[in-house]
Formats: C-alpha cells, structure tokens, sequence
C-alpha cells in the first residue's frame, strides 16, 4: 500500500522509460551524424513524433513484461522470442513493401514496422510521400498497451 496511485506509478515507469529510450535514440543519432557527417539533415519534427511514439510502444510492453515475469532468466525470453525476430523482420533491413502477401501480413503485425517506415520516410521522402498511416497505428499500439499495462498495474498485489 503506497501513498501514491497505482496509475501514477504506471505513468512514472512508462514515461521513464520513454526517456529512457530518447537517450538511447539521441546517442544512436549522434553516432549517425558523426559518421555520415550529415548534420541534423534527417531530424525533423515527424522524425522526432516517431521517435517518441516509438518509444511509448516499447516503454509500454516493457511496463507488461516487467508486471509479468517471474525472474531474470523470464525477460532474457522475451528478448530472444519477441524483440530480437522483430527487430529482423520489423522491416529494418528490407522494403517491408517488397515481401510476398503471407509474409507481408505478418511483418505488418509487428509496430516497429511502421516505425520503420514512419522514420525512413520521414528522413528521406518529400513531405507529400509520407505514409502517414504509421503515426495513428503507433498511438493506437502505444494506447494500447498503456492501458493494459494500466490495469495490470492496478490489480497487482504484491
């Protein structure tokens, strides 16, 4: 029994955890801007709304994850089961668009390929080829697993 609410403790953990992956985004960028030498030509506010929505998607499963596991060993599954295939199939490598129907339909399940093409395209398309559609998939994702993460939270015991 805390003085605080359940629900402010999970909105702590998730935005913690969207700062926490901010930080890890600012250094994997300014990484990029060292090495490539282009400054600042690919941030933009889109990248930059992206970025955080991405952010909120994981903060939230990580909130779900960290409620449900048992052990140390239990989120080491996680990461081999669901981050790491995402990852490769999450359309970083690839033109998710290029795929066969079957494959297409699974690779689209996944939120970190709209990232994907939310941030590719908002890097290196015109304005007017940018799919916007990956921006309310991502808030509804985001949504999503915040409020499960919200309700697991509220019902925990211990």
């Amino acid at each position: 029994l805390y003085p605080v609410h359940p629900l402010a403790l999970h909105l702590g953990k998730m935005l913690a955890g969207i700062v926490r992956g901010l930080m890890t985004a600012s250094s994997v960028i300014l990484v990029a801007i060292i090495f490539t030498g282009r400054f600042w030509s690919f941030i933009n506010p889109l990248f930059l709304l992206l970025v955080v929505l991405n952010c909120a998607v994981f903060a939230g499963l990580g909130v779900i994850v960290g409620l449900n596991v048992k052990s140390l060993e239990s989120v080491g599954l996680f990461n081999n089961f669901l981050i790491v295939p995402m990852s490769f199939l999450g359309g970083t490598f690839f033109d998710p668009a290029t795929l066969p129907v079957a494959l297409k339909a699974i690779v689209y399940l996944l939120p970190l390929t709209y990232t994907t093409i939310g941030l590719r395209a908002a890097a290196y398309k015109p304005l007017v080829e940018f799919p916007w559609f990956t921006i309310p998939v991502l808030v509804v994702v985001a949504g999503v697993l915040a409020a499960i993460g919200a309700r697991q939270f509220s019902t925990q015991q211990d």
